[in-house]
């Protein structure tokens, strides 16, 4: 799931990068639109807040028995113009700057054959804008606690059902016993300790899933504190980079 919802936010941001920053900056401040949805889609929420790159996100998934086709020129003929379209994998992406927000729908495929999965995000531009210098030195923060060159692939937060989840892909050159120590120290002096490791092979589907694209295995390292808990799933990417991909929940109990 984790994957997922990096992937399909990332769907989204692909084509607010379209939308210029000058436009964002001189937008009011407006209520969040809402997406209209074909009338027979069965509609679900994909988490209550979502931080994607510092833009906060409202997502909402949807399937409907028509197929990405007839979906798309439903959404052709209700979004407002202008729509910008863009193929991101085998999924369509349809977005629009609408008041200070960019909306997007992604379609796929359905997993079953013959319908659309599809997803409806809006993106707060704005608020992204207005707070992107403490978004910086957040990353610049976490970056200094690892080797030196490691580079933020992407960073995303979730709140739902009292727990909060940061997810973090990062990007360097060191071996995995060096990022092994770092990450540990890290999570160390955020009050978790190292409580087991094995490969990602053998430690289930969904942590298998955080590897990224092009890679087959990986060291995960399992992480525990008090409201607190990491899983960090260190790789070596095709191009022989490393990958770290942490995904860290905390309970809102903590802060009480």
């Amino acid at each position: 799931m984790t994957q997922r919802l990096v992937l399909i936010a990332l769907a989204a941001l692909s084509l607010l990068a379209a939308w210029t920053i000058a436009s964002a900056v001189a937008t009011a401040k407006v209520p969040w639109p809402e997406v209209a949805l074909p009338p027979d889609a069965v509609s679900y929420e994909i988490g209550e807040q979502i931080n994607m790159d510092g833009i906060p996100l409202r997502m909402r998934g949807f399937d409907t028995s028509a197929s990405p086709e007839q979906t798309a020129a439903w959404f052709r003929q209700h979004m407002a113009r202008p729509v910008v379209e863009n193929k991101v994998g085998a999924a369509l992406v349809l977005g629009r700057e609408q008041n200070g927000y960019y909306v997007t729908v992604q379609l796929s495929q359905a997993p079953e054959g013959g319908g659309t999965r599809g997803v409806a995000s809006v993106a707060d531009a704005t608020t992204g804008m207005a707070q992107r210098d403490s978004y910086r030195a957040a990353n610049n923060r976490l970056l200094a606690s690892l080797p030196s060159g490691t580079e933020l692939v992407s960073a995303m937060t979730s709140i739902d059902e009292r727990r909060n989840a940061r997810f973090v892909m990062l990007i360097n050159r060191y071996s995995e016993e060096v990022n092994r120590e770092r990450v540990r120290d890290l999570l160390r002096q955020e009050g978790m300790e190292l409580e087991r490791e094995a490969r990602a092979a053998d430690a289930g589907a969904d942590v298998l899933a955080t590897l990224p694209p092009g890679t087959t295995s990986g060291i995960a390292l399992f992480f525990k504190g008090k409201g607190r808990e990491a899983i960090a799933v260190i790789s070596r990417l095709p191009d022989s980079r490393a990958s770290i991909v942490l995904n860290t929940v905390t309970t809102m109990e903590t802060y009480q």
